[in-house]
């Protein structure tokens, strides 16, 4: 059966996938471009999925602010990092957003805005620069097509690794005490490359606890792990009552970025256009700039001068980042992939913000390469240190 053009929806923004990405991209638009006529499609029901994201204080531009402001759901001041043999505060926002936040973030956009259309439930078979073609033969035309299905992407054969875990929100029987997010807390058996847990104290009676692993496969045993973190939990200084929900994410960690964007249409965005963090797995730094060039440009400039600026900054920092990758996984196992981690948080908190939020300089990326590592002077020195 040909496939029939329905005038009717044509738009100037298809965005295809429900996902972080165009629920960013739709979010910036309704601030920037309330007139604009915006199709989102999802083959899902809702958007969002089930996930929890973390950001850090530079991971949204400031610039975007005035559309970005609202996706805080918590904020905290900080966050507190644990190893066998020191620790640390790290000073600045840390924030988080709940998919059911953002799918309520979302829908309100869209329904105050006449020409912004959510398709949910709608199946996508083909996606096209001028187009997209949906399961039941509908064609929908567009001016900019967003292709950010995703993130089912595994990192190369032998190259890379996974930053792979399962986190349950629970209810606590006794209030927490906790006032800001656990970040990195490795005082637990190490297995399966380097383990830890992150805690994110949402109220006094109710957390997500994560067992988290840097691992070079991606195999993840969910009902072990959950054993694992309630059986950790005390440790944690927290006595669960109920868990309310579980979450699952296996995240490509490449030691060779394959971010290389298109100056065209479609933009293949999201994991599986490589906008992502390599050397953490966060997403929402590049996906929140993603959406501000997009919404800030007029239409016909999108693939302009400003494109061409983001995506080479981001080349480089990928670059980087995928290269960190390639020596931690290749390189360091067992406890020296622990200890590494532990080495790369002896540097100041705005070079860690920057790390995260894919705007590391020059002189971060020597610090983070120098300052205690163990291919360095510096590096060799502390370990001669250490066995003496």
């Amino acid at each position: 059966m040909p496939a029939t053009v329905a005038a009717e929806t044509d738009a100037d923004y298809i965005l295809v996938g429900g996902g972080l990405q165009n629920a960013l991209i739709l979010l910036a638009l309704a601030e920037r471009k309330p007139s604009a006529r915006v199709v989102l499609l999802e083959r899902e029901n809702r958007i969002g999925g089930n996930h929890i994201w973390s950001f850090q204080t530079l991971d949204l531009p400031e610039a975007a602010m005035p559309w970005a402001g609202q996706l805080i759901e918590h904020e905290w001041p900080g966050y507190q990092l644990y190893f066998d043999d020191s620790s640390r505060w790290v000073e600045g926002a840390y924030r988080s957003l709940s998919s059911e936040y953002l799918d309520r973030l979302v829908r309100e956009a869209a329904a105050s805005r006449p020409g912004f259309e959510l398709q949910l439930g709608s199946e996508v078979v083909s996606v096209e620069a001028d187009g997209v073609t949906l399961a039941d033969g509908t064609r929908l035309r567009g001016a900019l097509v967003v292709d950010a299905r995703g993130p089912e992407l595994a990192a190369p054969a032998g190259a890379g690794g996974y930053q792979k875990f399962v986190g349950l929100e629970c209810r606590l029987r006794a209030p927490t005490g906790l006032q800001a997010p656990i970040l990195m807390d490795s005082r637990c058996d190490q297995r399966d490359g380097f383990r830890f847990h992150y805690v994110l104290p949402f109220s006094e009676d109710r957390v997500l606890i994560e067992e988290t692993y840097f691992s070079n496969e991606p195999d993840l045993d969910v009902a072990a792990i959950s054993d694992d973190i309630l059986a950790d939990a005390g440790r944690l200084g927290l006595e669960v009552a109920e868990v309310l929900r579980t979450e699952v994410g296996v995240l490509p960690m490449p030691a060779r970025s394959h971010f290389r964007p298109r100056g065209a249409s479609p933009i293949q965005a999201g994991y599986a256009g490589g906008w992502f963090n390599p050397g953490t797995g966060y997403s929402l730094a590049a996906a929140a700039r993603l959406a501000e060039h997009v919404s800030r440009v007029p239409l016909a400039e999108v693939f302009g001068a400003e494109w061409r600026r983001l995506t080479r900054e981001l080349r480089v920092q990928a670059f980087f980042l995928a290269f960190l990758n390639l020596l931690m996984f290749r390189f360091f196992h067992d406890d020296k992939r622990r200890r590494l981690m532990e080495r790369f948080y002896m540097v100041s908190d705005p070079v860690i913000h920057r790390f995260f939020a894919m705007r590391s300089t020059l002189v971060d990326m020597w610090r983070i390469m120098y300052v205690g590592a163990p291919w360095t002077p510096k590096g060799w020195a502390k370990r001669a240190t250490e066995r003496g």
